[in-house]
């Protein structure tokens, strides 16, 4: 691990043999714990040099290389100087020897707790023993880590400084006398330098060693403590539903160990307490992460609360508030249950105690909410559930069984079983709104409480805990889970309502779609959660886990090829990742033709397109990277595509290469107004085959991409929304032209809406057949408003030509009779048989 000490040559440092032995002498009387520091005179060093210039084999005078020489020593200089501070600087092992009690306290606990579990194994102590083991390796591995980085630098530095003793250059020394004494004073501080790098190097490496020799025998002991727990958890699962304690009804010196429950309930909180504050100590950045989402999600809806009063009256900005009834109502309470929630769920690796304090505070913020939406018959079963909860909690931290404990067991059971039957009756009597699973859940209840209430009977105690407390904390857990996703509903929703009017890719949100499919993601998650919670305890998380894990990693063959399950899960869900949040993007950043404000135009633009096809590309060759699969397999692919295209792929290809081009050139951006061909409507989405155009009678036409770029497109809004309003009107011959031409242009004066430039016109048209024709041209502001404004102005025009008494004819002829048959006159003037009467 060191390198032997060579003799002290003048190979770098003209270190003499004397200059060695001034050294030791002097480092001898040092403490081994400090950096030591040799004073040596020039005088010193000058006898040393003239010493060692009789031996010409060794040193050479020369002026030639002098500048060579003065150079590398200042290098060497810096070079020493850097070593130096990294050796001041980067290796502070304080927390490491500070921690190193905490681990040795925590070792003890473990091995003293040990003793105990031979009488009555409590699978719930052998847990905890093993969660705070692995903490505790999790902690030694990473400061092995550590301090293995720290010693490769150590050792780094060391052959960095004995390999300056191979610099041949060092042997030339000056001629000329005035060089000669600059070179002594440069010499003399670069030996000192030397001499305090090599010390300071060596005093931590061999602090270092120590400390890794002290680290190393604590993780092999805590992975010899952590493999025993592993074995008793396994002969436990083997004998769960063996006989552990005494009957019920059997005398008490037939007990198999008859312990008093106060003291064993006293050891057991003592135990606890400590495996959470070492918890604690080791992963404390955990609650510092907790304690960050909550400020965040305060931050978050106080925010959007506020946003909404400010753009909103006062009865409308409650009327919107109101509908966030968890939220909004209870903020406090609500943040609570959020991250106690989540915590319980994630919580795969924590102490039985630091779980049931985050059981604890869920339930009673749980119970400030549920106060005011739960009928009264379902509020108080929700308190007889909340006692349970306590009840089997105190049960969970028991490191050994007694008889009050196994009482209290019976009495849980039967306690349980009685509130899920009334849970049952009320949901099937109740008005109240439930959740979809409420009965299966009640009905999990009520059967995993019957089996508890036999494995007490049957003197089966441990696994009567395991059971009855599995039942009233999936219970909970799953009222919990519920109320997180109304609260993360609500939160989504406060933001898109404080976002309605703002110019953010939010205001385009359709909360109602938004919604629906929010909360099925979140009850995916949700129920995913909450069969973690029920696997981890009954004790089966691991056992599932581990069988997972290796069904997954296990490889399988299919000609030359190799796969695993894992591969295959992670390439689909990578791809349906990527394709699914392409279409957020395309749904957040676009129009979805629900907006309040129709002639708003979204700033994104066809540049989505090309976002989603980055997604998507960027998607498939993650997956490829992600799955293993080697990237050869892609080109395979690209070519088996390539065959596609030139079979009958061309349209889809066209189309796709049309939606590129769209995004490079822009014709047209999500929120234009155009017309192609007979169609016209605005564009509510350019996607990657196809855009989407919502038509004004509520249709929506989807237009292949390659029918945008090859025929011709009108776009109403490319670069402003106005537009030109034509149109005809007619009156009688002999009006007066310039009155009527006053007239139509007054109609404009002062319009809202109306452009002023360019001008309103009025032109004479033409002469018509009953009337004198007049083309009016005017301009408005937003083409939405064109139909509605040229309506107006028709009938301010009908009414202002009325007053004025000009004529507005309908088309009319005049017919001249040159001759007739007199016979045909005659049946004229004869009168009809109904005249008489």
């Amino acid at each position: 691990m060191f390198m032997k000490a060579k003799p002290f040559l003048l190979h770098l440092l003209l270190l003499l043999p004397m200059l060695a032995s001034n050294f030791s002498g002097t480092a001898q009387k040092k403490k081994q714990d400090t950096v030591h520091m040799v004073a040596i005179d020039s005088a010193t060093i000058r006898k040393s040099i003239a010493a060692l210039q009789k031996d010409s084999n060794r040193i050479r005078k020369s002026d030639t290389s002098v500048a060579l020489l003065i150079n590398r020593i200042e290098n060497y200089t810096l070079m020493l100087n850097e070593l130096m501070s990294s050796l001041k600087r980067g290796f502070d092992t304080t927390n490491i020897s500070s921690g190193l009690p905490l681990i040795d306290t925590s070792i003890g606990l473990v091995k003293y707790n040990i003793a105990s579990l031979g009488r009555t194994p409590n699978i719930n102590d052998i847990y905890t023993n093993k969660v705070m083991l692995e903490q505790l390796q999790r902690k030694l591995n990473s400061w092995q880590g550590t301090l293995s980085n720290y010693y490769g630098k150590l050792i780094a530095i060391n052959d960095t400084i004995h390999s300056m003793r191979t610099d041949t250059t060092m042997r030339n020394i000056p001629a000329e006398d005035e060089l000669y004494g600059f070179y002594l004073g440069q010499i003399t501080n670069l030996v000192l330098k030397f001499h305090a790098v090599d010390s300071a190097n060596k005093h931590h490496l061999i602090k270092m060693g120590l400390l890794q020799n002290k680290v190393a025998n604590r993780y092999i002991e805590v992975s010899n403590l952590y493999e025993d727990m592993d074995y008793r958890l396994e002969q436990y699962s083997l004998n769960m539903f063996a006989r552990d304690y005494r009957y019920l009804w059997k005398p008490h010196r037939d007990s198999i160990n008859p312990l008093d429950f106060f003291p064993v309930l006293k050891s057991s909180l003592h135990k606890s307490t400590k495996v959470v504050l070492i918890f604690f100590s080791i992963q404390w950045p955990v609650f510092f992460i907790w304690l960050l989402l909550a400020v965040l999600l305060s931050w978050w809806v106080y925010n959007n609360i506020r946003r909404i009063r400010q753009n909103h009256t006062e009865a409308e900005g409650e009327t919107i508030l109101q509908h966030a009834k968890y939220v909004y109502r209870f903020p406090v309470a609500s943040i609570v249950v959020f991250i106690t929630t989540l915590s319980a769920v994630l919580s795969v690796r924590y102490p039985i105690l630091f779980t049931e304090i985050t059981w604890g505070l869920a339930v009673a913020a749980l119970s400030i909410i549920f106060r005011e939406h739960f009928p009264k018959t379902l509020y108080r079963n929700w308190l007889f559930l909340i006692g349970l909860l306590f009840l089997y909690s105190l049960n969970n931290l028991l490191i050994e069984i007694t008889y009050a404990e196994q009482w209290g067991l019976l009495i849980g059971a039967i306690l349980s079983i009685i509130l899920a039957r009334r849970f049952l009756k009320e949901n099937a009597l109740t008005t109240f709104a439930q959740p979809k699973y409420t009965r299966p859940l009640l009905l999990f209840f009520l059967a995993t409480s019957i089996f508890s209430l036999l494995l007490v009977v049957f003197a089966r105690v441990g696994t009567a805990k395991i059971m009855g407390s599995s039942a009233v904390v999936n219970t909970v857990m799953a009222l919990s889970l519920f109320a997180l996703v109304k609260i993360l509903m609500e939160a989504v929703y406060l933001q898109v309502e404080a976002n309605k009017d703002s110019s953010t890719f939010i205001s385009f949100m359709d909360y109602q779609d938004v919604q629906r499919k929010l909360r099925t993601f979140l009850s995916i998650l949700a129920g995913i959660g909450w069969l973690m919670v029920v696997a981890r305890n009954l004790y089966l998380y691991d056992a599932i886990y581990d069988a997972i894990t290796e069904f997954l990693s296990s490889r399988h063959q299919i000609g030359n090829s190799d796969f695993t399950f894992s591969s295959i899960i992670i390439f689909i869900l990578v791809i349906w990742v990527s394709t699914v949040a392409s279409q957020l993007i395309a749904y957040m950043f676009g129009s979805t033709g629900t907006s309040s404000s129709p002639s708003r135009k979204t700033k994104f633009g066809s540049a989505l397109l090309l976002l989603r096809l980055a997604v998507l590309a960027g998607g498939v060759l993650l997956a490829f990277a992600a799955s293993g699969i080697p990237m050869d397999k892609l080109t395979i692919v690209i070519g088996a595509l390539g065959v596609g295209i030139g079979f009958g792929l061309q349209n889809v290809v066209n189309n796709l290469v049309s939606g590129i081009i769209l995004a490079f050139e822009k014709p047209l951006e999500v929120g234009d107004v155009i017309e192609i061909g007979a169609r016209s409507g605005v564009v509510k989405e350019i996607g990657i085959r196809s855009s989407k155009i919502s038509a004004p009678d509520g249709s929506e036409i989807i237009v292949p991409n390659g029918e945008l770029i090859s025929q011709q497109l009108i776009n109403w809004t490319r670069t402003n929304r106005i537009r030109r309003v034509t149109f005809t009107i007619g009156v009688g011959y002999g009006s007066d032209v310039k009155q009527v031409m006053d007239i139509i242009k007054s109609s404009f004066t002062e319009r809202q809406g109306v452009l002023g430039s360019p001008a309103p016109a009025v032109q004479l048209y033409e002469f018509g057949a009953s009337s004198i024709n007049f083309r009016v041209y005017f301009w408005v502001a937003d083409l939405d408003t064109a139909g509605t404004q040229q309506s107006d102005v028709l009938a301010f025009i009908y009414e202002a030509l009325n007053k004025a008494g000009i004529e507005l004819p309908y088309p009319q002829q005049d017919l001249h009779v040159k001759s007739i048959d007199e016979t045909l006159l005659k049946k004229w003037d004869k009168p009809r048989s109904d005249d008489a009467v």
